[in-house]
């Protein structure tokens, strides 16, 4: 009889298990965001049909942004004592109860909207550490190069790229058939999922860069008002979004005013994510063309000069075009311009820098939400759109001085 020798598994390498450290971040990203881009629709289109006003629903979803910006600045010691993995687990497990808490509660009849913004300023509290450590866990992954890094973050942004071209038009055909606090329910569901893969998915022992015990936040700002890139880039994306949020916040108004469709506002939405996949899966293939550097500035660029195209009266379809173009730029763009930002932050610092960079950004989303609703009614959405316009142009004019800053302060080779 003969014997036959055990085979033994394949080892678990280094590199496949950064593969599947990755994949688990892709996997809960597209869980995690498709079930926010239900709630991008769901949530003003419940507070515009709640409360009839668009300055009042404009502030309801400030007072998510605003948690965003203020626990964003405050957690960027925190991000940076309990490392990206516990940051990303704990802030899905604790979105999705809360969320959930919304269609609950206004079922009971107990969702005032005092609630309902307290509600969605808990929720907001966790983005911005949620975004920072995703963008400090790669490095770890791929290294320190621009390019792999460019590519990685094109892989995590084109997850979240797919979820805004499939997410929005879902979200306006589900509120037309189950409601809107059903879809926040689904919402819940996709953040609780999310936190589970990563629980189970993500290694403790991830070789993050120490980070030092006290200062984290006095040196991150430091950092940003050394660096000319990483300070005019900040304050070109708090411009950026401060128009983006906004313009995503006004595209409900448009649809509810004009044309009274849910649908016409998720097809809408999910224009500008097509465009911005699209981008994303293109970034690739521009890199073997261009330099990062390069890539981001002629996006940003572009970005910045599309946008003009605001002050032009626009019906449903050419704004659907628009937003594809802008997607598009933004997504050929976005990838680089992280890249580049997180390898010129010190490691050490990484994850309570981006925190304070991500809470910058979104506190001009905070402003653009919250004065868009009022500017709607006293202005009109023609002259809203217009300063959109003007504010994203002196954002990418900002991003492109940064950029030449950088360049300049290159040391040159003979």
């Amino acid at each position: 009889m003969g014997s036959t020798t055990p085979t033994t598994p394949p080892a678990r390498t280094p590199e496949t298990g950064r593969s599947s450290t990755l994949r688990t971040l892709l996997c809960a990203e597209v869980l995690s965001m498709t079930g926010s881009q239900l709630s991008a629709v769901a949530l003003p289109w419940f507070a515009l049909q709640s409360t009839g006003s668009p300055a009042a629903m404009s502030k309801v979803m400030a007072a998510q942004m605003v948690a965003v910006a203020l626990f964003g600045l405050l957690g960027a010691t925190l991000a940076g004592r309990l490392g990206p993995r516990k940051v990303l687990v704990f802030s899905d497990a604790a979105r999705g109860p809360l969320i959930a808490l919304v269609p609950i509660l206004h079922a009971a009849g107990l969702l005032t909207m005092p609630v309902f913004m307290v509600l969605l300023f808990a929720v907001g509290s966790f983005f911005a550490p949620y975004v920072a450590s995703q963008q400090a866990v790669l490095p770890a992954l791929v290294g320190d190069d621009e390019a792999l890094l460019s590519k990685a973050n094109a892989r995590l942004q084109g997850a979240t790229r797919l979820t805004i071209l499939l997410g929005p038009p879902a979200a306006g055909l589900l509120i037309a058939v189950m409601g809107a606090p059903a879809v926040l329910l689904l919402d819940a569901l996709s953040f609780t999922a999310s936190a589970l893969l990563l629980r189970r998915g993500l290694p403790r022992g991830l070789p993050l860069a120490p980070a030092p015990r006290r200062g984290r936040l006095r040196d991150s700002l430091a950092v940003l008002v050394k660096d000319k890139l990483l300070g005019r880039w900040t304050l070109a994306q708090i411009l950026g979004e401060s128009a983006w949020q906004a313009l995503f916040a006004l595209i409900p108004v448009f649809v509810l005013l004009r044309h009274g469709s849910s649908a016409l506002s998720g097809v809408l939405l999910g224009a500008f994510g097509g465009g911005a996949l699209l981008g994303t899966l293109l970034v690739g293939r521009a890199l073997r063309r261009m330099s990062s550097m390069r890539l981001a500035v002629l996006g940003r660029a572009g970005q910045g000069i599309a946008f003009l195209a605001l002050m032009l009266p626009l019906g449903p379809a050419s704004l659907a075009v628009f937003l594809a173009v802008v997607g598009l730029l933004n997504g050929l763009s976005n990838a680089p311009m992280v890249a580049i930002r997180t390898a010129a932050i010190p490691a050490p610092l990484r994850s309570a820098t981006l925190t304070v960079i991500a809470a910058g950004g979104l506190c001009g989303g905070t402003l653009g939400l919250a004065a868009v609703g009022t500017a709607v009614e006293s202005a009109g959405l023609a002259r809203t759109f217009a300063a959109l316009a003007l504010v994203q142009a002196c954002g990418a004019v900002l991003f492109l001085t940064g950029a030449a800053a950088a360049s300049r302060s290159k040391p040159t080779t003979a």
